[in-house]
């Protein structure tokens, strides 16, 4: 695959996950990759496995919701790549509790990582993409952006504003050469999502997917591989639900 033939590609959450399979497919479609994790431990080992592949990877362990930190990780990529083409916005940490339960400290963490973070992203990111004449950002919103959740009205207030943000972002870069979408997986055995979702919920999840199967990571990352490319060079401000058909299905 070219579709990313030398392009650079930050993923964020790449040590795990849908992040990990972003990082995978982007890397086999030719990206030279910028992997930004939390996890020192599992994000170097992810690089190594990806490098072992050939891909140029620079992994970088970054507060994301420090604003001015975060910007100078950025400025070092496009030192380091030479440019900023894509950007995935894909880390989140979440905690499903009972609306009158949640404290402070976890709605603003969660509100951090996953809001936070993703806005200075997009806000240092976008001087070099505008430099350039081109760029794509592809953020990770959910389907309980439109459809309510058990205990998960914080996830679903940042997944909400990220499917906002992309809107708004698609409407204001556009004409800068810069390209915004979303991506709203469907649920999927991750080791984030097993934390949260017990034996019972994957069986209702599974009983209401029209396909018969739940998404996979590694389904998402195509999609996310085909906004990001040139591939998908008239798509803008859309919010592509990779679930399957569920968000859509009375099953």
């Amino acid at each position: 695959m070219t579709m990313l033939k030398g392009k650079t590609v930050i993923v964020t959450g790449a040590a795990g996950g849908i992040g990990r399979a972003i990082a995978e497919e982007a890397g086999h479609a030719g990206a030279r990759l910028a992997l930004v994790d939390s996890d020192a431990t599992r994000l170097e080992q992810t690089a190594m496995e990806i490098r072992a592949n050939g891909v140029a990877v620079l992994s970088l362990v970054v507060d994301m919701t420090d604003r001015l930190l975060w910007q100078e990780s950025i400025d070092d990529i496009a030192t380091e790549f030479g440019s900023i083409d894509v950007m995935v916005n894909n880390a989140m940490w979440v905690k499903y509790e009972p609306i009158a339960e949640v404290q402070e400290d976890v709605y603003r963490r969660q509100m951090a990582i996953g809001l936070d973070a993703v806005y200075w992203g997009v806000q240092a990111v976008t001087p070099h993409m505008i430099a350039q004449g081109s760029g794509s950002i592809v953020n990770m919103t959910s389907p309980a952006s439109v459809h309510g959740i058990p205990n998960g009205s914080v996830y679903a207030a940042i997944k909400g504003a990220i499917s906002a943000l992309t809107r708004q972002c698609a409407v204001e870069l556009g004409q800068k050469g810069i390209r915004v979408n979303a991506v709203a997986p469907g649920p999927m055995p991750t080791p984030g999502t097993m934390s949260v979702v017990d034996e019972q919920g994957w069986e209702k999840r599974l009983a209401t997917s029209p396909l018969g199967r739940l998404s996979t990571p590694e389904g998402v990352a195509k999609v996310v591989v085909f906004l990001a490319s040139d591939a998908a060079d008239c798509v803008n401000g859309d919010v592509l639900f990779a679930d399957g058909g569920r968000s859509i299905s009375k099953m």
